[in-house]
């Protein structure tokens, strides 16, 4: 049985693992745990849920709110990880449907991600999970790498 939850500080070291392979970049170490301060100093900015079976974390999710000036009810996912033993389980899509529920009970209108336009797994989930496309944006992450908007209301 799986328990999604708020995240807190004792769950740093599991989301920090998993953020690491997801960037697969030589300072993974580093910038993971850059991220993971960034989202606990700066709670008003961010939510961390955390997807558990028998008590350990499997999965995690970053939701970040008012990510665009000018924007009224919606928020951006930033981070959505789930451990590769746990991939194509599900786990991901409870996650989701978990964060929309409770975004939208809380006056949240829209959710907003932003992929790779190399990651076709990812395009792929959020297609899935009826976030449609909206933008594509040109050397966006870095030079030469585009990435696609995709959103959804809920």
């Amino acid at each position: 049985m799986e328990t999604i939850r708020f995240a807190d500080i004792n769950d740093r070291y599991d989301i920090e693992k998993l953020i690491k392979v997801m960037l697969g970049d030589e300072n993974a170490d580093e910038v993971a745990k850059s991220l993971v301060d960034s989202f606990f100093m700066n709670s008003e900015s961010y939510m961390v849920y955390v997807i558990e079976v028998l008590n350990l974390v499997k999965g995690f999710c970053v939701v970040k709110f008012n990510p665009f000036e000018g924007g009224n009810g919606i928020v951006e996912i930033v981070f959505l990880g789930i451990g590769t033993e746990n991939k194509r389980t599900g786990l991901g899509i409870k996650l989701i449907q978990y964060l929309e529920q409770t975004l939208k009970e809380n006056g949240v209108r829209k959710i907003y991600v932003k992929t790779s336009v190399k990651n076709k797994p990812a395009i792929c989930f959020w297609i899935m999970q009826d976030y449609k496309f909206e933008a594509r944006m040109l050397d966006f992450s870095l030079k030469s790498y585009d990435d696609y908007y995709f959103g959804k209301e809920i």
